[in-house]
């Protein structure tokens, strides 16, 4: 698990409402960690939304007037908010708990500061960690995946990856070992053997051009494998970028036929088989860490089971991060790069939106790419009430989640997951986002990105998805040769992709400032991974950002040399 929840086991649970002093306090954390409702979703629970069906009940989960979901009641639960409607005196369509979200989301962290006292794992538990809390419970029990979902009211089923077991080479040896027929083997340690000499040769590779054309040749010259051919997910759907074993007119066939279901296995991360005209085909998605997202189409000579689409799901992964790893660095030492600006009223992007609705200021302080087409945002708001902007970011359609990091007295510090937004096909073309200022409805936005790409395609990617958006300034600027840039770029070396982007999500989140803007584990959650690993990340990128800025400087020529050498 990714978050506070690793220690909400029965026990730590236990301790945790034990720390509440009120029976409100109590219904708050079983409503969040027992239901699956989130602080905006208690603001709305009324008896007359309570329905009971033979001895289980549900309850009609509302965004206003409008019934979103509906979750199950267990028993117990039901008995206690009954139990505190009669003692509060709450009529059956009266809100049952009649203060904010955010005072709810207070009202937690007050809680778990008092389990801390007894054990201080308890002391960092949030609102959204009861809500994992619930969402473990299920899965744990045996609930499918897709249930869990729709009563916790997660859209999409890779929210709930970081409970699940990514399979290692155990689960699939186990697999392959389940496996009655002869070729099946075969064709797997064929493909584990293709897998191995193509992550052997991206050591090699200086370019994504390079990865894509090594990758196609190597797995269009094994047995089992008739052609194979890489595409990007692009604004006109699927732009080959490599082809080996097949021509180019049988791909044009090949990505119009299948375009959809490459789509769903890039949305799903996860392999999907077509029939193809002359045998199966396998849509294999290139994920990037930055958010990048392509396909690898292989042809084979039979269908392939699951152990061995396990086999080329992992080998996508690897293959999509050697080309986030490609297009940053490339990025990051260009001498010259071209700034893009543009102006966009677009309500659908998020900053426009809640600038205009609330008449605010909306700022972007930091952008981390992270998994499956989306971006982590850390938005400071001037000039509304928290409240406000929380409802708006939690209900607008291109945000998946969205978190308080600091409360001022007439703004906010946010961090939210966007998965649309003119940002992204700028992030996911290697651009850097320098500035995103949203005031009234009218936003500025400049980015810098890499000179040798398509930029008509990158500009026409972004107006076609929000036509409200135009492009203002365009022109080609020399990075200026500075001290700081070379110890970035240095630095940058050093850095893997996952140290890159777990110290900047904990930079821009207020992790490293006191007191604590966000905690390990909420950080953690953001990010889609474990707490140990986050903290191993960190560890390791922090130990050298501090070794590259005490220890160069005293580092003599010939001492580099012989450890070139």
């Amino acid at each position: 698990m990714s978050t506070g929840a690793d220690v909400l086991g029965a026990r730590g649970y236990e301790r945790l409402r034990r720390a509440a002093e009120t029976h409100r306090e109590d219904l708050v954390v079983r409503l969040g960690a027992e239901v699956g409702l989130r602080p905006t979703e208690m603001t709305g629970v009324r008896l007359a939304d309570i329905a009971t069906a033979g001895d289980h009940h549900f309850l009609a989960v509302r965004d206003g007037e409008t019934a979103t979901r509906e979750a199950y009641l267990p028993s117990d639960v039901e008995h206690d908010v009954r139990k505190f409607a009669s003692a509060a005196g709450r009529d059956d369509d009266e809100p049952l708990l009649s203060v904010s979200a955010r005072r709810l989301q207070m009202l937690v962290g007050e809680v778990a500061d008092r389990a801390g006292e007894t054990d201080p794992r308890l002391a960092d538990v949030s609102s959204r960690d009861l809500r994992w809390r619930f969402a473990a419970s299920l899965l744990a029990e045996g609930v499918p995946v897709h249930v869990v979902c729709a009563l916790g009211g997660w859209k999409r089923l890779d929210r709930l990856d970081p409970l699940l077991d990514d399979p290692d080479r155990e689960t699939v040896v186990s697999a392959v070992d389940g496996v009655e027929t002869d070729a099946a083997p075969a064709r797997l340690r064929r493909t584990i053997g293709v897998a191995s000499e193509v992550g052997a040769a991206l050591s090699e590779a200086a370019t994504g051009e390079e990865i894509a054309r090594t990758l196609c040749d190597r797995l269009a010259a094994t047995e089992g494998f008739r052609f194979a051919w890489v595409a990007e997910h692009t604004g006109d759907g699927l732009t080959p970028r490599a082809i080996a074993g097949v021509g180019e007119q049988r791909v044009t066939e090949q990505r119009r036929a299948h375009a959809g279901v490459a789509t769903d296995a890039i949305d799903a991360n996860d392999v999907r088989p077509v029939e193809g005209a002359n045998g199966p085909v396998v849509l294999v998605p290139l994920v990037r860490e930055d958010a990048v997202s392509g396909v690898l189409a292989v042809g084979t000579t039979a269908r392939l089971g699951d152990a061995e689409r396990e086999v080329l799901r992992a080998l996508g992964t690897h293959i999509g991060a050697a080309l986030s790893a490609v297009e940053r660095k490339r990025l990051l030492l260009a001498d010259t790069v071209t700034e893009l600006t543009f102006r966009c009223t677009d309500a659908d992007a998020v900053t426009v939106g809640l600038s205009e609705t609330l008449g605010c200021r909306v700022e972007l302080s930091g952008v981390v790419p992270v998994g499956g087409r989306s971006l982590l945002y850390y938005l400071v708001v001037d000039g509304a009430p928290t409240d406000a902007v929380l409802s708006y970011v939690t209900d607008d359609a291109a945000t998946v989640d969205a978190r308080l990091i600091e409360d001022y007295r007439d703004g906010a510090l946010l961090e939210v997951v966007v998965t649309a937004a003119p940002t992204l096909p700028l992030v996911e073309n290697g651009g850097r986002i320098r500035d995103l200022t949203a005031r009234h409805g009218d936003a500025v936005i400049t980015a810098e990105l890499p000179t040798d790409i398509d930029l008509r395609d990158v500009v026409d990617t972004v107006v076609g998805a929000y036509p409200g958006t135009t492009l203002t300034a365009k022109h080609e600027t020399e990075r200026p040769v500075e001290t700081d840039r070379g110890f970035r770029e240095h630095l940058s070396d050093r850095l893997s992709d996952r140290q890159a982007t777990v110290l900047q999500a904990a930079y821009h989140s207020g992790y490293f400032e006191w007191p604590r803007g966000t905690t390990a584990e909420e950080l953690a959650d953001s990010l889609a991974i474990s707490a140990p690993t986050l903290h191993n990340h960190l560890r390791k990128a922090q130990q050298k950002l501090l070794t590259a800025f005490f220890a160069e400087e005293s580092e003599t020529p010939s001492k580099e040399a012989e450890r070139e050498v």
